[in-house]
C-alpha cells in the first residue's frame, strides 16, 4: 500500500506519527511525509522521504499572533487569534499534499490539518485517516472543563458532554469559511455540518493515540472507528538516529547526574517561555525552597549562556532525549504536551503540567484526576505557585501513584503495532 502523511506542527505533532510511518515502511508499504519546513530534516535523519508543506512551525509558535494574540485576556483580540491560527498554511497544505494524495491509497494527519487532508483525500479518492494525541471529539468522559468537586458524577458528565459539543461547534464556525474555500479549489461541493460529523458518515479512521489508562471508560462511548491503542514513539534506534542530547552523548551531565540526588526535570519544549531568565529565577527559587535540583531543558528557547550561574542545583541542557533523561529524574514540570506528558508516565514520574493552551490544560486535569499531577497555567508558574505545585508531587504517595501507573500503560511498541495495524485496513 501507498500512504501519504501531512503533518502539521511541532515536532511533537510528527513524531508520534513518523513512528507509525516507520512501522509501516517496516512492513513493505510505500510511505512519504509531508511536513513544516523547519522539520524536513528531522524527518530526514529517520529515513523517510519528506516534503515541506505549510508555514514554518517554530516561527509560528513564537509570533505574536500566538504568543500574545492566543493567550489575550480579550475575548475578541483571542477569538480572532483562533481563527486566523486554526487554518494557517492550509494553501501550502493543499497544494503539497495533492501529488502525494495522488499516488496514495491513504493519507494520513495528525491532529492539525484534517480539514484540508481530509478534503484532499476526498478530491483524490483515497482513504482517509486521522491519528489523535489527545481527545478531541465530544464525550462525557474527558474533562474539557474545570469543574467544582461537590458536582455529582452524572451532571460533572451531562456539563462535560454539552462543553464538548459546544467546542465543536465554535470550531466549525471558525474554520467553515475557510474550510469551504479549499474544497471548493478542490471542485468539491461546499461542506455543510462539522468535520466530526463528516468523518463518521464516512466510516474514516480516527486512531486514538494516547493511553486507555488515562481515559477510563471513552473507549466505551466512541465506534470502532475510533480505537484507543496507546501512546505512540520512535523506537531506540531510531531515537538514537535524531541526534538529541543523550547522557552518552553529554559526559558532563552524566557526571552531573551521579553527583547527587536525582533532580526534577523541566522543559516547555516547542512552548515559547517568553522570559528566559525570569523562568530560570522562578525555578531557582523553587528548587532551592525545597531542597531539589533541577536539570532544565532550553525546548526549542534561545537561553543566554549566562543563565544558571547563580543557581548550582540547576543544570541548564538544551533539547533532551526523554527517553534516557527522565528515568534518572523524580519528578517533571512541562508544559502538558502529549509527547512529553506520555514520557514523564513511562518513566514513573509525577508532574506539575504548566500548561499554555490547546489538549494541554486537558492532559493536566487527567494527571490529577490519577492522581499523579496538578496543572497550572504557565503565566502564574512564580516561584511561590511552583514551589507549592512541586512539593505536592514530590510527596512520596504521588510518586508511589505514579510508578503505579507506569507498570499499566501500554509499550510503545504495542501502541504502534496497533496503530500500523488499523491503517492497513483503512484503504
Amino acid at each position: 500500500m501507498r500512504f501519504a502523511f501531512a503533518l502539521l506542527g511541532s515536532r511533537g505533532d510528527v513524531q508520534p506519527a513518523v513512528a507509525v510511518a516507520l512501522a509501516l515502511r517496516g512492513r513493505g508499504h510505500d510511505v512519504e511525509v509531508a511536513v513544516a519546513p523547519n522539520l524536513v530534516g528531522f524527518v530526514a535523519r529517520l529515513g523517510v522521504p519528506a516534503v515541506p508543506v505549510g508555514a514554518d512551525s517554530r516561527d509560528l509558535l513564537g509570533s505574536t499572533l500566538v504568543r500574545e494574540d492566543m493567550r489575550s485576556a480579550h475575548p475578541v483580540r483571542r477569538l480572532r487569534a483562533l481563527q486566523a491560527v486554526a487554518s494557517v498554511g492550509w494553501d501550502e497544505l493543499r497544494t503539497g499534499l495533492a501529488p502525494l494524495a495522488r499516488r496514495a491509497d491513504v493519507v494520513v494527519t495528525g491532529l492539525l490539518g484534517q480539514e484540508v487532508g481530509s478534503a484532499v483525500a476526498e478530491a483524490h479518492g483515497a482513504g482517509f485517516a486521522a491519528l489523535h494525541y489527545c481527545p478531541v471529539r465530544a464525550n462525557e468522559v474527558v474533562p474539557l472543563l474545570g469543574l467544582p468537586r461537590r458536582l455529582s458524577p452524572a451532571v460533572a458528565r451531562r456539563v462535560q458532554a454539552r462543553a464538548w459539543r459546544a467546542g465543536e461547534s465554535v470550531r466549525w464556525r471558525l474554520t467553515r469559511t475557510a474550510e469551504n474555500e479549499q474544497r471548493a479549489l478542490l471542485g468539491l461541493a461546499p461542506a455543510k455540518v462539522g468535520l466530526p460529523e463528516r468523518l463518521r458518515e464516512r466510516g474514516a479512521l480516527e486512531v486514538q493515540a494516547y493511553d486507555p489508562v488515562l481515559v477510563p471508560g471513552l473507549a466505551a462511548q466512541w465506534p470502532a472507528r475510533r480505537p484507543v491503542v496507546g501512546f505512540l514513539d520512535l523506537d531506540p534506534g531510531s531515537r538514537a538516529r535524531l541526534g538529541d542530547a543523550s547522557l552518552a552523548e553529554d559526559p558532563a551531565l552524566e557526571e552531573w547526574l551521579g553527583a547527587g540526588s536525582a533532580p526534577v526535570y523541566v522543559g516547555f519544549g516547542s512552548m515559547a517561555v517568553g522570559d528566559p531568565r525570569a523562568l530560570v529565577a522562578t525555578v531557582g527559587r523553587a528548587s532551592a525552597a525545597l531542597g531539589v535540583r533541577v536539570v532544565l531543558s532550553t525546548g526549542w528557547n534561545d537561553f543566554p549562556d549566562d543563565l544558571g550561574a547563580d543557581h548550582p542545583h540547576l543544570r541548564i541542557v538544551g533539547p533532551a532525549d526523554h527517553a534516557t533523561l527522565l528515568p534518572r529524574c523524580r519528578a517533571a514540570v512541562h508544559h502538558g504536551g502529549a509527547g512529553t506528558t506520555a514520557a514523564a508516565l513511562r518513566a514513573g514520574l509525577p508532574a506539575v503540567v504548566g500548561h499554555f493552551s490547546a489538549d494541554q490544560p486537558i492532559w493536566g486535569r487527567l494527571l490529577a484526576d490519577l492522581g499523579v499531577g496538578v496543572g497550572v497555567p504557565f503565566r502564574d508558574l512564580d516561584a511561590a505557585t511552583l514551589t507549592s505545585a512541586l512539593a505536592r508531587v514530590l510527596d512520596p504517595a504521588c510518586t508511589a501513584r505514579a510508578r503505579r501507573v507506569a507498570g499499566r500503560l501500554v509499550a510503545p511498541e504495542a501502541a504502534v503495532g496497533a496503530a500500523a495495524d488499523l491503517l492497513e485496513r483503512a484503504g
